[in-house]
């Protein structure tokens, strides 16, 4: 019978071995399976007049970490829970009656080519779709380039209007310029959504942000009710509680 060969390559060796070749499996082809949008209750603190009136004078930016930490399948957000929480999102500003959303993709830079609005969520809901279906992979994590972006898209702000940005991100590392990008928006107007190991969190601590919550991980469910609760907040309202399984 005749051996097969097989050739054994290292820097400065090369050698030919007999034995069988052993064949690398291919990498798996499909990919992580993403999460979907889920419905956000209503909200309570005022008539529906008076919600229908809070909400057409909001303006939200949605600042989603795409560095490369969170990249499936082995990230952070393998899943694409950010992306989730976010169409959920804007679906319940548009029942709650409109508003106007835009989409920051940010990780070491926020290019203009992936920002998108603000555009009011009752007439341009294809365009936040198509906005939040990019999957791009934007490499370190420098959040100053979010909040950056977000202050050349969000227009003046007329009275009584609230501007609100959220940013969520895997908290890996706060990075340079954060402190001066913070003073670059309207006070009290970004709410930071750290999702992760704490201990991750280290440096983002004295910042001067609206709101911060913690999340251990990526969990669609979590995720969309405390941005939900967050924003009924910035506007005097309160989130009804998700209904739980019997």
């Amino acid at each position: 019978m005749t051996a097969r060969i097989r050739t054994v390559r290292m820097r400065g060796v090369s050698a030919r071995v007999e034995g069988p070749a052993h064949t690398l499996p291919a990498p798996s082809k499909t990919p992580a399976k993403s999460e979907g949008p889920i419905r956000l209750p209503g909200v309570t603190g005022g008539t529906p007049a008076a919600v229908e009136n809070a909400f057409g004078r909001l303006t939200v930016i949605l600042a989603l970490d795409d560095s490369g930490s969170t990249q499936p399948p082995h990230g952070t957000d393998p899943h694409s829970v950010r992306y989730a929480a976010s169409r959920s999102v804007i679906e319940w500003m548009r029942r709650h009656g409109g508003g106007r959303c835009g989409v920051v993709r940010w990780g070491s830079t926020a290019p203009e080519r992936l920002a998108v609005g603000p555009v009011s969520v009752n007439r341009r809901m294809r365009t936040l779709r198509r906005a939040l279906n990019q999957r791009p992979n934007l490499g370190a994590t420098v959040p100053a380039a979010a909040l950056q972006r977000a202050a050349r898209m969000l227009p003046t702000p007329a009275p009584g209007d609230v501007h609100t940005v959220l940013l969520i991100t895997d908290g890996e590392d706060p990075g340079e310029g954060l402190e001066e990008a913070l003073a670059g928006l309207p006070e009290c107007a970004v709410h930071l959504m750290l999702v992760g190991d704490a201990t991750q969190h280290v440096g983002w601590h004295d910042l001067a942000f609206a709101s911060t919550t913690r999340l251990p991980a990526f969990d669609n469910q979590a995720l969309t009710w405390q941005a939900g609760s967050v924003l009924a907040g910035s506007l005097g309202l309160q989130l009804r509680p998700l209904p739980t399984a019997p």
